[in-house]
C-alpha cells in the first residue's frame, strides 16, 4: 500500500520498566547482575547444557574468586578479564575513589538456558526478590 509508512513500534508487554535514580551514585550502593554464567569458586558451577537456576555471589568477592560456567558466548574478553562481564573490580575501585557508596552485599548471576518460560515464572521472580533483599540503590545488569 503506497504512502501507508512503517508499521508503529510497538513494545513489549514484558519489557523493564525506567525506574530514575532516586539518589547521587555516590551516595548509591550497588548490586551487580548478569546473565554470563559466573559464579563464586566454592559454588557448583552452571550446567552449561541450560541451568535455571542462578547463584549468590558475596559483595566483598573480587574476580579472582570467580569462574565461568558457560559455553554459549565467546570468551576471548572474559578469559583475559572476568570484569568485562562482571565489573566487581572496577566497581570496588569506584566504590574506593568514592564515586559510588559501595557494593551491596550480595551479587548474583544466571547462566544459559532455552527455558525461557521457567526462567520468567520462576527464577526470575526469585531473583528479583533475592536482589531486593539485599538492599541495593541501583542494579547494574551484565549479560554474557
Amino acid at each position: 500500500m503506497a504512502g501507508a509508512g512503517p508499521a508503529p513500534l510497538e513494545l513489549s508487554r514484558y519489557c523493564i520498566p525506567y525506574t530514575p535514580l532516586g539518589k547521587p551514585l555516590a551516595r548509591s550502593r550497588i548490586c551487580l547482575v548478569t546473565t554470563a554464567g559466573v559464579h563464586h569458586r566454592d559454588d557448583p558451577p552452571f550446567v552449561p547444557s541450560g541451568d535455571n537456576s542462578f547463584r549468590r555471589i558475596p559483595g566483598d568477592a573480587r574476580a579472582a574468586d570467580l569462574r565461568v560456567a558457560d559455553e554459549h558466548y565467546p570468551h576471548d574478553a572474559v578469559d583475559a578479564d572476568l570484569n568485562s562481564v562482571l565489573p566487581i573490580d572496577a566497581l570496588a575501585r569506584l566504590a574506593a575513589a568514592g564515586f559510588v557508596a559501595g557494593l551491596a552485599p550480595a551479587h548474583f548471576s544466571m547462566a544459559f538456558t532455552q527455558q525461557l518460560a521457567a526462567i520468567r515464572q520462576t527464577t526470575v521472580p526469585e531473583l528479583a526478590r533475592a536482589v531486593d533483599l539485599v538492599r541495593p540503590d541501583a542494579v547494574l545488569l551484565t549479560g554474557g
